[in-house]
């Protein structure tokens, strides 16, 4: 087994590690890892380090020397290794008897945050090639991940062929097919880093953002400080339009002009008054004409409020409602709930999250 060390010009935050597995086929069950390449910090400097296997034979060896790597402190990013290089690393660690397995809660993965916008972005598809040219990364390597294995098979089958010959030519060879197999891993984690760099939805959806508002007679527009992903694009959503630029995103959200009702739950404590449209609490209608009132429904139960609204995110409700804000509809069957707009800042931070969230 051989371990490959390389200084990289790049950089990226501490705690974080950067892998990629490849392997002969997509069933850990039925086909053999054969390299990992992880990149991070070390000592103020990017290190790029692949764990290469010679030999089918040095799986669990390969296995045990990227354990060793490990931090349980660092966090592992990846691209779509939820679905498949953890599960294949997970099984892989029981069959050889290795004491490991890779948490889940100190994972990071690009794929399914940039899937989350999937139907918005201007790609054919979301391959990882697709996604790291639209960051800006140009690749040298040239093969697919399927030719890869061919050419494997072909490095192990030169390596015995040198052992026999003893021709330089022959080593040679191998030496030039493991070049194309590194090359092709490591492009694999610089064009992921790329991608981590210049995508910035895990940020949008933790809420590691800086925003600021603007408040128009017609919209509120939360104006995020960074772009979510390196391309134009705007979608609308049945509550707001997300406009993606160069430099920043930005939410906006129609402004609707009241009056709404606020609807009281606790109905059966209240009397519709009908020249009024609207509910008073039954301690304090006594005085009012016989004619001109009736016990209240839920859908009658209701004050109504002039003013400025927002809609609000079903998800949102009980946050706005442990805050203070009431919660307004047009009509009580309606699924909408607006709130007065305000300019709460530490509110409006975790709205505008809820809408990135979708």
């Amino acid at each position: 087994m051989k371990i490959i060390k390389s200084v990289r010009d790049h950089v990226f935050p501490s705690g974080l590690v950067f892998f990629d597995i490849e392997t002969t086929g997509l069933s850990p069950r039925t086909s053999s890892l054969y390299l990992i390449g992880a990149m991070r910090n070390e000592e103020e400097k990017c290190v790029l380090t692949q764990f290469f296997a010679d030999a089918q034979s040095e799986e669990k060896q390969l296995l045990e020397a990227f354990v060793s790597y490990l931090s349980p402190e660092e966090t592992l990013v990846h691209f779509n290794g939820t679905t498949f290089d953890i599960p294949y690393l997970d099984h892989k660690f029981k069959v050889h008897g290795i004491d490991h397995y890779i948490n889940p809660d100190k994972t990071e993965d690009l794929y399914r945050e940039i899937a989350h916008y999937k139907k918005y972005l201007p790609l054919e598809n979301l391959k990882l090639k697709t996604v790291e040219a639209a960051a800006g990364f140009k690749r040298s390597d040239t093969y697919e991940g399927a030719e890869l294995i061919k050419l494997y098979a072909n490095f192990i089958g030169r390596v015995r062929l040198a052992s026999i010959t003893k021709k330089t030519e022959d080593t040679e060879n191998a030496e030039s097919i493991l070049k194309s197999i590194l090359l092709h891993n490591s492009d694999d984690l610089e064009g992921l880093l790329a991608v981590y760099k210049k995508t910035n939805i895990g940020a949008a959806l933790t809420g590691n953002f800086d925003f600021h508002t603007d408040i128009t007679p017609f919209d509120l527009t939360i104006s995020v400080n960074t772009p979510l992903f390196p391309a134009e694009f705007e979608f609308e959503h049945s509550l707001y339009t997300l406009s993606n630029g160069k430099k920043s995103c930005e939410l906006i959200v129609h402004v609707k002009e009241g009056p709404l009702k606020y609807f009281f739950q606790d109905y059966k404590n209240y009397t519709y008054v009908i020249d009024k449209d609207m509910c008073m609490h039954n301690s304090v209608v006594s005085g009012i004409a016989k004619e001109n009132k009736k016990k209240c429904t839920k859908e009658t139960a209701y004050i109504k409020k002039p003013g400025r609204f927002i809609p609000l995110p079903k998800a949102l409700a009980d946050v706005a409602a442990e805050k203070g804000f009431k919660l307004f509809k047009e009509e009580y069957n309606d699924k909408t709930f607006y709130i007065e707009i305000n300019e709460d800042h530490e509110f409006l931070k975790e709205y505008a999250i809820c809408l990135l969230r979708g």
